[in-house]
């Protein structure tokens, strides 16, 4: 009992170190917070290896993003109750070229909160995919890495799988349930990068 004393006393340094170091580590895995010239960049696994890269102008209560591709751009706004309780997910209906895009009852990119916490609450959720109803599952909870204002970080995510066999991962935030994965067979899209140090990134929006 002696001996095992002495051995917990010299360890309690180092007990004591790593506990403190336990703060630091959870929040340096977080995602900062969005805002106003937040900049994410998505690419997909076509041979072109296509970027899309989405700056945002405004994050709450209404969201509102300029988008741009290889050859094209456009804005869109999501008003505060689509961001909260709308019932449609869209992939590209908002996306028009060369148009400023409202999704009145529709979010893209995001999740709104209410079905983001139907599926982390049920496990499930029907609600419609770019026009068609569609059941979908919760898989779990994971983390996957992505470049965060220039240094790789693991960050929480939710998986889900649609009815299609369509897998897409979200952040595990439900005010920021933000599209990191998406993949449909051989066809993947993914966030690569999140930066939100930088000012003045926004080309278009102005106001």
């Amino acid at each position: 009992m002696v001996g095992a004393s002495i051995l917990t006393w010299r360890m309690l340094p180092l007990i004591i170190s790593i506990a403190s170091l336990r703060p630091a580590l959870q929040s340096e895995s977080a995602v900062p917070a969005f805002g106003r010239n937040t900049v994410l960049v998505y690419k997909n696994s076509l041979e072109s290896n296509s970027t899309v890269v989405i700056r945002i102008a405004q994050f709450a209560p209404d969201r509102y993003v300029e988008w741009e591709d290889a050859i094209t751009q456009g804005t869109i706004l999501m008003p505060a109750k689509a961001v909260s309780d709308a019932r449609e997910f869209t992939t590209w209906k908002l996306f028009q070229a060369g148009s400023n895009t409202k999704g009145n009852n529709a979010t893209t990119i995001w999740l709104s909160r209410r079905i983001f916490r139907e599926l982390k609450e049920r496990q499930k959720a029907k609600f419609s995919i770019d026009g068609i109803d569609t059941a979908v599952t919760l898989l779990g909870g994971d983390q996957t890495n992505i470049e965060i204002n220039r240094s790789e970080r693991s960050v929480a995510v939710i998986k889900t799988k649609d009815e299609r066999g369509m897998e897409r991962w979200f952040l595990d935030e439900e005010d920021n349930p933000l599209i990191v994965n998406f993949q449909y067979r051989a066809y993947q899209e993914k966030l690569t990068s999140i930066t939100t140090d930088r000012p003045n990134t926004l080309r278009w929006i102005k106001k």
